[in-house]
């Protein structure tokens, strides 16, 4: 049995599965399957026909055709929630950080293979010693830009200081690009996660003004777009804004795309260039916004969550990542057809939010390196199909979220597999 064999038993889970009930048994063998796949599913749990095989690629997108010899830009979202926060302190405890969360959290069903630990063990993502080990990973495994989940709510920060002390202090940290994605949401209580038919109550607020928008940009410009490594698209920094839909509510659309023709300005006197509006959370809904908002790309922060919804899978049922993959590359397809502007694919390494919804969580089972390096080869196809002037960008959702179960970052279960596989993919 050779290593991805192996990587991918362990991924389902089969380890700890007791024998499947007869009415599963039938899927636990996919036509074509080498016989050391077919040994290890017959003791599988779940749908093994939705196991995102060769065969399955090939039927979501034409491989017919040669890929062309292009250099692709690796974009992993960063969530900094992984060193002590004032802010999360003043709520949960001196020390606080999400690793609580994942050591609280339990497998819920047999055969659940979750939590996943860092196999460098927990640590401080603000220490610029531990950033320096970080970057050279990224960089070693292919990833161009990582793109930091940013937490700004009327002035007040939270989980900044990754960035801040960690990244930009790091000595190597020019090997990198890097550019923030505004996580302009309310913020939920899942610490800890509720019980079966609880809800989690909102901490704060996300509260959009004019003038607030307008100190996110100041405070962008001084701190971060005049980084020498900061991620520019035509000529300008890219700057991620998470929920178009949230600040259209809060700021009407025609006063809100006067708004970011202001903060078009900032940045130009700044001499910095023009700044390149990014929507994060891209849907059909909101196409007609993007337009209208004057939006220069686009593209769809972990679209799991849209097949988890397509399927209509309720809390605390699981959908195969062989499904959940093949939707969404249905998905990008729909995204780019609504989309005005140039849109970017995004490839999940999974998600399992059981350490902050307990019981209420939806997961996507099966995970496993083999699958997500098809979907990541599914994604360079996607581009070939796009217009010629789109930008060869692919997003991968994330670098390090824990406690939601997608991370490309070295774990117990996986090592380097998930690394690999997007190196084998875009630098080989």
């Amino acid at each position: 049995m050779n290593r991805r064999d192996v990587l991918t038993f362990l991924g389902s889970g089969a380890a700890a599965a007791a024998q499947p009930p007869a009415s599963t048994a039938r899927s636990c063998a996919v036509e074509g399957m080498p016989a050391t796949y077919a040994a290890i599913r017959a003791v599988c749990p779940g749908d093994l026909e939705a196991y995102f095989t060769d065969e399955r690629l090939r039927s979501v997108v034409d491989m017919t055709k040669p890929l062309p010899r292009v250099k692709y830009e690796v974009v992993a979202y960063n969530y900094p929630c992984w060193h002590p926060c004032p802010w999360m302190e003043a709520r949960f405890g001196k020390g606080w950080t999400q690793f609580q969360a994942l050591r609280d959290s339990k497998p819920l069903y047999p055969g659940h293979l979750y939590p996943k630990y860092p196999l460098w063990g927990e640590y401080n993502e603000a220490d610029p010693v531990w950033a320096e080990r970080e970057i050279d990973t990224a960089v070693n495994f292919g990833i161009d830009v990582w793109m930091h989940c940013w937490y700004w709510q009327e002035s007040v920060q939270r989980c900044h200081l990754q960035l801040q002390d960690g990244f930009l202090r790091a000595p190597n940290r020019n090997k990198l690009k890097f550019a923030v994605m505004w996580a302009n949401h309310d913020y939920w209580n899942a610490w800890p996660a509720p019980t079966l038919g609880g809800k989690p109550a909102i901490i704060s607020r996300q509260v959009h003004t004019e003038e607030d928008t307008l100190r996110v940009m100041d405070y962008c410009i001084e701190h971060y777009f005049r980084q020498p490594n900061y991620w520019r698209l035509g000529g300008g920094p890219v700057f991620g804004l998470y929920s178009i839909d949230q600040m259209v509510k809060e700021i009407p659309a025609p006063r809100l795309r006067t708004l970011f023709d202001r903060m078009r300005e900032k940045v130009s006197k700044a001499g910095l260039g023009d700044l390149h509006l990014q929507a994060s959370q891209f849907s059909p809904a909101n196409a007609a916004q993007i337009k209208e908002l004057g939006i220069q790309s686009a593209t769809r922060y972990h679209t799991f969550h849209t097949a988890l919804a397509a399927t209509k899978t309720p809390p605390g049922g699981r959908l195969p990542y062989g499904e959940a993959a093949a939707q969404t590359v249905a998905y990008w397809r729909q995204l780019r057809e609504k989309s005005p502007v140039p849109f970017f694919p995004d490839c999940p390494a999974g998600w399992d939010d059981s350490p902050r919804r307990g019981t209420n969580s939806q997961m996507v089972t099966q995970r496993s390196p083999d699958q997500f390096e098809r979907l990541m080869i599914a994604s360079k196809y996607f581009l070939a199909e796009s217009a010629a002037n789109v930008p060869k960008i692919v997003f991968l959702s994330s670098w390090n979220e824990w406690t939601e179960d997608h991370v490309i970052l070295p774990d117990t279960v996986y090592g380097y597999s998930y690394l690999e596989a997007v190196r084998r993919t875009f630098r080989s």
